[in-house]
């Protein structure tokens, strides 16, 4: 599986230029949540040998799930691909990206050597009710590593729909590899797959 956490990744998806620019503002509600995300993203790696996996996944866990619109980034990494789901796939699809999505978090933030994140800005997007927040992840090396996420609003909440790395869109990304296997393989290999990463995550790899 591809993801955005691959270092081997090179160059940019132009994803979030559909969405369109607007007006560039600080420390909104939209912002809130991303510091949420980052501040639990920083527990777990400060602690993470201390942790283990299990316990990373346990202690960032509520936060993803509070932070992010993971039915709505189910619904959209399979596009089209959706309506065609009965019921019982809708439910085992969404469950399984659910912990495909902590066990990401958890695998890949689990060691603390001196970075921190750094809020850049909140950006209202010109099409819908959506805001862009830009921050950098800088390493202990001073390298720094664009974050931006688009948010939208859940019952006045704001939420996760969209995170990209340097450019690169896990949701696009995504959305163009699951669109093969559904395509090529079907359902269940798709479930399989997603289930290995799982397990690779929980294992490092």
């Amino acid at each position: 599986m591809i993801t955005i956490w691959n270092t081997h990744l090179v160059g940019a998806v132009v994803f979030l230029m559909a969405w369109g620019y607007g007006v560039t503002t600080f420390a909104g509600e939209a912002t809130t949540v991303v510091t949420e995300l980052q501040a639990s993203i920083m527990t777990i790696m400060k602690d993470g040998r201390n942790l283990g996996y299990t316990g990373r996944y346990h202690t960032v866990s509520p936060t993803v799930e509070k932070t992010h619109d993971l039915a709505t980034i189910a619904r959209l990494v399979v596009g089209r691909h959706w309506k065609g789901f009965d019921a019982s796939q809708k439910s085992t699809f969404v469950e399984t990206f659910r912990n495909l999505s902590i066990s990401m978090y958890a695998g890949r933030f689990k060691d603390y050597g001196g970075e921190r994140f750094d809020i850049l800005s909140e950006t209202a997007l010109k099409r819908g009710n959506r805001k862009l927040v830009t921050s950098h992840f800088v390493k202990s090396d001073g390298e720094n590593i664009t974050f931006n996420y688009i948010l939208h609003q859940v019952h006045d909440e704001w939420k996760i729909i969209s995170v990209s790395v340097n450019g690169v869109s896990d949701l696009a990304l995504k959305r163009a590899e699951y669109g093969g296997i559904l395509r090529k393989d079907g359902f269940p290999t798709l479930i399989e797959r997603l289930k290995s990463q799982i397990e690779k995550n929980a294992h490092g790899l």
